[in-house]
């Protein structure tokens, strides 16, 4: 049986005021100015690397959407998750072909993603591979950990809000998915679930 203090995450007056501010963080990013990053890639490990890039604004322009010719065949476990296949980059640039693309619509930019630390750690990877300076943000900001805090799911394994698939969290929210696992889809699923969240507010 619990005994008083209950743990923080218990009290619901302690959550709500997480979801407040969560919703105030979503709806101060949408007046940023910044723009919404997402990839898709040849795997989850320190060798991987992007097969396509997609990038928004926060009005729903398309920035960038491009197909990256990696250097090593894409796996099928990776083909399982986004679909693309080896014969659907051929013709497509390497990664310094669209490097400078990308430099110009993220280069000083606040960058919204959705697991910013996985698609900051594949670009600085891939530009590592080719030799190219890391793209220089002027700030990151990580959609999954601000929706994680404003659904308020709490993991007892890991001491913190619950992540949740990109997926998940706007099936949660009423947003429907479409062609998820596609760049551009998810930038767009992300800037939906910006919006859903500030509209708490």
């Amino acid at each position: 049986m619990l005994e008083w203090p209950f743990p923080p995450f218990m009290d619901p007056a302690w959550r709500d005021a997480h979801r407040r501010a969560a919703a105030q963080w979503a709806a101060d990013l949408l007046q940023s100015g910044g723009v919404i990053f997402d990839s898709e890639t040849t795997g989850l490990g320190p060798g991987d690397e992007f097969v396509q890039v997609g990038v928004i604004d926060l009005q729903g322009s398309i920035l960038l959407d491009a197909l990256v010719r990696p250097s090593r065949p894409i796996p099928p476990d990776a083909t399982a998750v986004h679909g693309l296949t080896d014969a659907d980059v051929a013709l497509a640039p390497a990664f310094p072909g669209v490097y400078d693309a990308l430099r110009e619509v993220l280069g000083g930019r606040h960058v919204i993603v959705y697991n910013a630390d996985y698609d900051r750690r594949i670009l600085w990877q891939t530009c590592r591979l080719y030799g190219l300076p890391m793209i220089e943000a002027a700030d990151w900001h990580c959609a999954m950990k601000g929706y994680a805090r404003f659904n308020g799911a709490w993991s007892s394994r890991y001491g913190d809000f619950r992540w949740l698939r990109l997926t998940v969290a706007c099936a949660t929210e009423g947003i429907p998915v479409v062609r998820a696992h596609s760049a551009l889809a998810d930038c767009r699923l992300t800037l939906a679930l910006l919006r859903a969240m500030a509209s708490a507010l």
